[in-house]
């Protein structure tokens, strides 16, 4: 039987990367830090999910086990797994693939250079995320860059599940919706003929399918949390439910539209569909999710490739329109949640240096280089009280 290993037993770990490499075939080893998902895995012998689009009716995961990574004891485990996998996954959040890329690194370092490669797939909301893994485990490996290449591949993809976990008789559960995206970078595979996780999809071009998702979804996401904050709303009901919100976060869309059908060519009735579903999605789901949780790690999504700047520059560049993605950033700018630590580094540095070194800073937007996208963005958050 084929081996995948999941790094993160979280959410979207256990209910997207979970389901689809467990109904592909695999025995499924979970890695995660913490030891008690991986105790309640090995304890139950099986992954609980609940579909909540059929009156949450439960399903098992079986064939499956977990390791713990911040064990000493697990980590030799986790290394000699890796050395056998098929297939690597992980969904354990961006600022963690640094962390991840050392267990990985270990493990392909004991690797059989005569055994076949293992595909090593990121899936997390960023911008090319396996690529961003690969790098970090070569600063974190001694093998050379021809070497790591000789031993696995780095297929970039995108993935979009609304995941929710809930406790049950005392056992953690993910409640899972059937609509969901998995896309897979084809031409990166170690045999391009192949589909390893069956109900995926597989692309060509993952650039216009990672941009579609990053600005139409995260992008969109991130915006009415911001907007919500401002507002004073803990609840993402509340900000999609307030009128002047919905309608910026729509403008915003269509900013982002036309930058993408720009750029790639998308069909505006399908990519309206994808917009609809979308925003229809989050109606339906949002009285689950925090503002706070959305809205986390301002530094991040403000970066230059990421889901509020990117469509913004490429709609300044090519002369289309970019309010209300510039407004979506200066109230980024204003986010000072006290809880979230990289906000509030946002916050001082602005408090030291001004929000217009701050832009310069955080978005790599300069202002002799864009400046009326710069100046519209100093504009909105000079605007809010």
């Amino acid at each position: 039987m084929k081996t995948a290993i999941q790094f993160g037993a979280g959410a979207i770990g256990r209910g997207l990367l979970g389901k689809i490499i467990h109904d592909s075939g695999y025995k499924l080893i979970f890695v995660d830090v913490f030891d008690k998902i991986v105790d309640q895995i090995n304890e139950d012998g099986y992954v609980g999910l609940e579909l909540m689009d059929h009156e949450n009716k439960a399903i098992k995961l079986e064939n499956v086990s977990a390791l713990c990574s911040s064990k000493d004891e697990d980590l030799e485990k986790i290394y000699e797994a890796i050395t056998k996998a098929d297939i690597i996954t992980t969904s354990v959040r961006v600022e963690n693939l640094d962390s991840t890329s050392k267990i990985i690194a270990k493990g392909l370092e004991k690797k059989d250079p005569s055994t076949p490669k293992v595909d090593i797939m990121a899936f997390e909301n960023a911008f090319r995320a396996s690529d961003i893994l690969k790098g970090h485990l070569l600063q974190n490996t001694s093998l050379t860059e021809e070497e790591v290449d000789s031993l696995a591949t780095f297929p970039n993809t995108v993935t979009d599940r609304i995941v929710q976990n809930k406790t049950v008789d005392g056992r953690s559960v993910v409640e899972i919706s059937d609509d969901f995206e998995a896309v897979i970078e084809q031409t990166k595979l170690k045999d391009s003929t192949t589909k390893p996780i069956k109900d995926a999809e597989y692309t060509q071009n993952i650039d216009e399918e990672l941009e579609r998702k990053l600005f139409l979804v995260n992008g969109v996401h991130a915006a009415t949390s911001y907007f919500g904050y401002y507002k004073g709303y803990t609840m993402m009901d509340e900000a999609f439910g307030d009128e002047e919100i919905l309608s910026d976060v729509k403008k915003l869309m269509e900013e982002s539209s036309k930058v993408l059908i720009k750029k790639y060519g998308f069909d505006k009735v399908e990519l309206d569909k994808f917009k609809e579903s979308k925003l229809n999605r989050f109606l339906k789901t949002a009285s689950h999710d925090e503002v706070a949780r959305v809205a986390r790690d301002p530094q991040r999504k403000l970066g230059k490739t990421d889901r509020l700047v990117s469509p913004a520059i490429s709609a300044y560049d090519n002369n289309l329109e970019y309010d209300y993605l510039a407004k979506a950033i200066a109230y980024a700018f204003k986010y000072d949640n006290k809880e979230d630590e990289k906000a509030l580094e946002i916050q001082d540095y602005i408090k030291e240096n001004g929000i217009e070194k701050a832009i310069e800073h955080f978005a790599e937007i300069k202002k002799d280089e864009r400046s009326g996208l710069f100046e519209k963005i100093v504009e909105e958050y000079e605007k809010i009280d």
